[in-house]
């Protein structure tokens, strides 16, 4: 590791270098493979999630974790604050030639959710400063540089910039990481992230079979109410 954030910049690089590349493949592939690729890819993020979310001991913790996290983020508006910055990137970008930039913001949003709502987003970066260990951090570079690769040729350029949104994020918790400088998260917490993130992933590929739109990026709060109600629950 040459310095603290090593991981994250690796793993922002390698999406936009597996973006580029799929955004390239994706223009030779028919409309109805690129539809139904995207089918595909939302029934299989409806599993991860329904995986993730049976990690849970008690259903009530990540239950009240969505319904706060979603009250808090509603009230800060991520989800409409997410879509502005996609906007905005597309406006930036508006010269390229590419078909799929009609998808621009849908391919922002999600797929800054899918790389960014996961506990690795969390855990990897605090693996990273805590514990010096970067294994964590190369796992998740794969997932996303596969995702991104993927989505890219069906959703188009937007899906690149979400390697901005997981610089920020996992910047955050690298931050924050540092600041704690111990292991706050014990296995409980972990698995009650995992649960809560579970219901956000399900959410993303209801979103992406157009099943209900829904505001997914309005629940992330929950990733931070969720270790905070089983630490409640455990010492008080």
């Amino acid at each position: 590791m040459f310095f603290e954030g090593f991981g994250t910049v690796i793993n922002s690089f390698v999406m936009i270098i597996t973006g580029c590349i799929g955004v390239f493949m994706g223009t030779k592939l028919p409309h109805r493979i690129r539809d139904i690729t995207l089918s595909g890819l939302g029934l299989f993020t409806i599993m991860v999630g329904i995986e993730s979310f049976l990690k849970t001991s008690n259903a009530v913790i990540p239950m009240i974790a969505i319904l706060l996290g979603g009250i808090l983020g509603s009230i800060i508006q991520i989800e409409k604050n997410l879509e502005l910055i996609g906007e905005w990137l597309k406006k930036k970008t508006s010269n390229t030639t590419n078909p799929t930039t009609k998808n621009f913001v849908e391919g922002f949003v999600v797929s800054s959710l899918i790389a960014c709502v996961g506990p690795m987003a969390i855990l990897a970066p605090f693996n990273e400063v805590i514990s010096k260990d970067l294994n964590l951090m190369y796992i998740k570079t794969g997932l996303d540089g596969i995702m991104v690769f993927i989505y890219s040729g069906t959703m188009g350029v937007g899906v690149i910039f979400s390697s901005i949104s997981v610089f920020i994020v996992q910047g955050f918790f690298t931050i924050v990481g540092i600041v704690v400088g111990n292991t706050f998260l014990n296995e409980n917490m972990i698995n009650e992230l995992s649960a809560t993130g579970g219901v956000m992933i399900l959410s993303i590929g209801l979103r992406l079979l157009n099943i209900k739109k829904l505001p997914s990026a309005d629940l992330i709060p929950g990733l931070i109410f969720a270790p905070v109600i089983v630490y409640v629950l455990e010492y008080f």
